[in-house]
């Protein structure tokens, strides 16, 4: 398989704050994995021109006159913006390139992140994404503004960045015995990161300790045969304060769960574990869909 044919890592970065922390989670991954690394920067146009019309009426060649300066203004924004993305992934190049990679791509596309992800979906095996964008810069809670929607239309496992890069050593995996936390049994099996440098710990959170134990010595038998520490805690109560809580007292790196398992109606109405997940958690986080 050549390296254009070849699945990658994808790493999603737009000179924010944490792009650093997701171009060396990227970075890990490829050389743990031994798949290529791709750079992805979008631009996204949200031209607003800087001369505001109050006429109630514009003549004909007012108007004119205003699409020709809006033409001018959005080509000039959009040639601000492709310089600023290509500084952007040449620095994650010769980072990637310090590091010791050499399957390297680079990429800009103009549109949303969601419909980029859509249109590159086959290309990658795991994207990266940073939880907030330079729309948070400053700002350490609350999550991007399209991340959800990121998220939700791409159905490779998804890498979510809320700190700065330390190489993992503990993984939590939030096991409900979901079709998608299944998932993330066959992923830990097949060793895509190396799983002997990882402690695994095996968290069900229900609502009697017994569906919980049942759920964590499921997952026991099932990687009794990777090589890692794995250590099974089974708990009762709300999940997410239980998971929270768990991830801090246990230096959690990197979570591993099922993500928007309902739609976004339900969500609406009662609430997302995901998205509570992601603004209540300390660790990074391993989406799966």
């Amino acid at each position: 398989m050549t390296m254009i044919d070849k699945k990658c890592i994808l790493a999603c970065i737009d000179g924010s704050e944490l792009s650093d922390a997701v171009i060396e989670q990227a970075i890990w991954l490829a050389k743990n994995s031994q798949f290529p690394i791709k750079f992805l920067h979008t631009i996204e146009h949200s031209h607003l021109s800087e001369h505001v019309h109050h006429e109630g009426t514009l003549t004909p060649n007012m108007t004119e006159n205003l699409l020709n300066e809006l033409s001018d203004e959005e080509r000039t924004e959009s040639k601000h913006l492709i310089a600023d993305g290509k500084t952007i992934l040449n620095n994650a190049v010769q980072r990637a390139e310090q590091a010791g990679l050499t399957n390297i791509i680079a990429k800009q596309r103009h549109g949303t992140l969601s419909e980029v992800l859509q249109d590159l979906e086959v290309e990658f095996e795991i994207v990266v994404l940073g939880a907030t964008g330079q729309d948070h810069n400053g700002d350490k809670k609350g999550l991007g503004s399209q991340l959800e929607e990121a998220i939700r239309v791409t159905h490779q496992p998804i890498i979510i960045v809320k700190k700065p890069f330390v190489a993992p050593r503990n993984l939590m995996l939030a096991y409900n015995g979901s079709p998608t936390s299944k998932k993330a049994i066959e992923i830990i099996k097949k060793d895509v990161f190396s799983t002997q440098s990882f402690n695994i710990h095996i968290i069900s959170v229900q609502k009697n300790i017994e569906d919980a134990q049942r759920l964590v010595d499921e997952v026991e038998m099932a990687l009794s045969s990777v090589n890692c520490i794995l250590k099974t805690t089974a708990l009762k109560g709300d999940p997410v304060e239980q998971l929270t809580q768990y991830q801090q007292e246990h230096n959690i790196d990197l979570t591993m769960m099922g993500a928007f398992s309902h739609g976004k109606i339900h969500g609406f109405m009662f609430g997302s574990f995901t998205t509570q997940m992601l603004l209540d958690g300390s660790s990074n986080f391993f989406l799966l869909r």
